[in-house]
């Protein structure tokens, strides 16, 4: 068995190929345009505070339309000369919910670093029960963005270096 890389040379081939095996998610055209279109992926929008003429925080987000969520990739804010990412964002977090929904999203999906949290600084054994276990040793901003509504809900082990994890959060934005 061969294994090749996707390009200009097989990439018909391979849409078609696509089409046959599942065509109740693909046609030639739709399957054809995914392997050569990387804006279908993920597209980034942000936005950003001004206070006095001066960018106070941003929001910058990956809108991934065929799973329907807004990812949230990174924010912060200024406060008097220092970075923070907890209440201060807050206008625009509600703005990047606001258009999530607008657009039909059903998610919001946002990365924390385990810094100050149960699972930090050792490697992750079970995923399931690391995550019901799941701790803030104190962690602000792990505090607030729960009390904003997102929950925690998987790993991304050693993402930031050895056993220093990234925490899944999503906010569902599905009306209960």
């Amino acid at each position: 068995m061969a294994i090749s890389i996707i390009d200009k040379r097989n990439i018909r081939e391979v849409a078609e190929f696509m089409s046959f095996i599942k065509p109740d998610w693909w046609d030639f055209e739709g399957a054809y345009q995914q392997l050569q279109d990387a804006s279908l992926l993920a597209k980034l929008i942000g936005w950003c505070m001004e206070e006095e003429g001066k960018i106070r925080g941003w929001i910058l987000c990956a809108e991934f339309e065929g799973y329907s969520y807004l990812s949230i990739e990174n924010l912060g804010y200024d406060e008097n000369g220092t970075y923070v990412m907890e209440g201060q964002t807050e206008p625009l977090l509600r703005k990047a919910e606001s258009y999530a929904k607008e657009k039909g999203y059903r998610n919001l999906k946002y990365v924390i670093g385990s810094t100050g949290m149960s699972c930090h600084g050792r490697e992750l054994m079970n995923f399931a029960d690391e995550l019901k276990n799941l701790r803030s040793n104190g962690r602000e901003h792990f505090d607030y963005f729960t009390g904003y509504g997102f929950k925690p809900s998987g790993f991304i082990p050693n993402c930031y270096g050895k056993d220093y994890h990234g925490i899944i959060m999503i906010k569902s934005l599905s009306p209960c």
